[in-house]
């Protein structure tokens, strides 16, 4: 076996890799000392029957000096990026991050990386304050970037406020990658199964880049492994959507117009909003609410308005009547 101490040195070096590898000044300071420390001690016992133990003792030290370098001069993890809040939380939920875990509750942050995940219960979590993402029982939902989730397991509500109002989002599925169009929509994932279905707007399922299929409003697909199933003419409100509601940001009612409370209970709950006459409809842009509705069901908040503000209120197929049929 070969002694040559240059030789053995520079085998040492390149064994250590070349991640996070020292300047070629700090390389040479440490392998001179190197060389100095086993001369040294070659000189006091000349025997040849012992090079090896000084040798050893050399390269030990050139591995912690290595080590110590690549140590101090490492670059620091990037910070944690902001992606969501949650918002709403009906029951238990919890974030992990990596293998931390804490309940969630609502204000908590949403960074690159956490997973929202759900049991017995269900929470909502809002992006930019502008799109609003909605998770039901036994769901978990990774935070990948400002405009990319993965949904592991479970139901998802997404509405994004409208056309153009809420930031771009990509979700990533069994079945490919679903970007929406303005729109409210759920995606269901079950091992190898997703079941997408379009309330208002489109959506567009991709994959490898490519749109694959547009799902229109009324319009479900569910896509198990390469087969796939199509309904079309579906109602937009039911018990198929209603579970999201109970998980809509609340709405602040007080000096609201009449109006506009009408207006978001029907895109909360896939109703169509019918007046009795363009007078009352003019009307309710007057008529200003006053208090909270706050615990109350969807047909309590309609009952409590009604009475307060003398205006009838009937829901009725899907559709919510205003004035006096």
């Amino acid at each position: 076996m070969s002694t040559d101490p240059d030789r053995s040195i520079e085998t040492l070096i390149r064994l250590a890799g070349e991640r996070e590898m020292p300047s070629h000044e700090a390389t040479t300071r440490a392998r001179d000392a190197a060389q100095e420390s086993w001369r040294r001690m070659l000189a006091d016992k000349p025997s040849r029957a012992r090079p090896r133990l000084p040798l050893a003792l050399a390269a030990a030290l050139m591995l912690i000096v290595l080590g110590w370098y690549a140590w101090t001069q490492r670059e620091p993890a990037p910070p944690p990026v902001l992606i969501a809040r949650v918002v709403t939380v009906d029951g238990a939920a919890r974030i992990a991050r990596g293998r931390d875990l804490q309940l969630a509750i609502p204000a908590a942050d949403l960074t690159t990386g956490a997973i929202l995940q759900t049991g017995a219960g269900r929470a909502a979590a809002t992006i930019a304050n502008a799109l609003s993402l909605r998770l039901g029982y036994d769901t978990r939902l990774r935070f990948d970037g400002r405009d990319q989730v993965t949904l592991l397991q479970g139901s998802l509500y997404v509405d994004s406020g409208g056309l153009g109002i809420g930031p771009p989002l990509t979700i990533h599925t069994p079945a490919g990658e679903v970007r929406h169009i303005g729109t409210q929509f759920q995606i269901r994932v079950s091992g190898n199964a997703t079941d997408i279905r379009v309330r208002e707007g489109r959506v567009a399922l991709q994959r490898g880049g490519v749109v694959a299929r547009t799902i229109a409003a009324g319009d479900a697909l569910e896509v198990r492994g390469s087969e796939e199933r199509w309904q079309h003419g579906l109602p937009s409100f039911g018990a198929e959507w209603e579970w999201s509601a109970s998980l809509a940001p609340p709405l602040a009612i007080e000096d609201r117009p009449l109006a506009e409370f009408l207006a978001w209970m029907a895109r909360e709950h896939g109703w169509q909003l019918h007046f009795d006459d363009e007078a009352l409809q003019r009307q309710a842009q007057g008529i200003h609410l006053h208090g909270s509705l706050e615990g109350l069901d969807a047909d309590a908040m309609l009952e409590r308005v009604a009475l307060v503000t003398g205006v009838p209120l009937d829901l009725d197929e899907g559709v919510l009547w205003v004035g006096k049929r």
